[in-house]
């Protein structure tokens, strides 16, 4: 079985509701370290000759095309992640059409080549925003990663597995974040907090459930959770720890995953290979 792997492609001020940090017009004044956190996990996946697809928030793209040419260059799948990094829920439909729309845009004059994929920050598809998903179709968006079959997060009534869902513009598939049944809840493991905290046994553990079952999973990661000097921010006790907590765990955990399963970008793991 061939697992997706992604990474979101954003700075460590890329704080959805923190804030100043969430205002654009602030991004110019903070430290860049986006390139040199994207670099080692270039290198990485160069080790293990892993391809990736790589969720580009279009503020980066327009910032550091030079990177973005860097990651194609390698073979690695570029997708979009949005550009201004906002929730969906925070944004109406004409306003979510001009922000991916641009993104798709910038990127696309960068690779030369068609954007396939979405992931929205912090995985914000909520049932009220279904609507989001006719957006992405009639942008050319072929797949969407956003969705979260959680009660608090997204819904217990989404999608657990990949599915093609049908759009006012045609088909478009689904690939929800990966989860566990426990109980009457799912738990999320393969990225983010949930990654970083979890025994790295029931990690590879519940992998293999899902490949068993004939699913791939999805992992996920940010170029800051690879920089254990990035600077301190205040945020609330929750929000810190998702942006914190045990981020030197990361990098090994990653490894151990590229050495135990095969990994492909999004597009290849569901047949969308150009």
């Amino acid at each position: 079985m061939i697992n997706a792997l992604t990474v979101d492609m954003e700075d460590w001020y890329h704080i959805c509701g923190a804030t100043d940090y969430a205002d654009p017009s602030r991004w110019s004044l903070y430290e860049d370290r986006i390139t040199k956190n994207t670099d080692k996990i270039l290198g990485l996946l160069r080790r293990y000759n892993v391809k990736a697809t790589f969720f580009v928030l279009g503020y980066i793209a327009f910032k550091e095309p030079d990177l973005i040419r860097c990651v194609e260059k390698e073979g690695h799948e570029i997708a979009t992640h949005g550009f201004c990094h906002r929730r969906i829920f925070e944004m109406d439909e004409e306003e979510f059409e001009e922000d991916v729309g641009h993104s798709v845009s910038v990127i696309s004059s960068i690779t030369g080549k068609r954007v396939l994929g979405f992931r929205a920050p912090e995985w914000s598809i909520r049932k009220e925003t279904f609507w989001a998903l006719d957006i992405l179709r009639k942008l050319g968006i072929l797949y969407d990663s956003s969705m979260v079959p959680l009660t608090r997060m997204g819904s217990r009534e989404f999608p657990v597995y990949p599915i093609k869902l049908d759009t006012l513009h045609g088909k478009l598939w689904e690939f929800p974040l990966s989860t566990v049944r426990c109980f009457w809840e799912r738990l999320p493991f393969s990225g983010g907090l949930p990654l970083r905290l979890s025994p790295y046994f029931y990690v590879i553990s519940s992998i293999m459930q899902l490949n068993r079952k004939g699913h791939p999973a999805i992992v996920y990661i940010h170029p800051w959770e690879f920089d254990t000097e990035k600077p301190a921010i205040n945020l609330s006790m929750c929000r810190r720890s998702m942006h914190y907590l045990n981020i030197e765990a990361t990098p090994h955990k990653v490894e151990g995953l590229l050495r135990h399963f095969r990994f492909a970008p999004v597009r290849e793991v569901l047949g969308l290979v150009p």
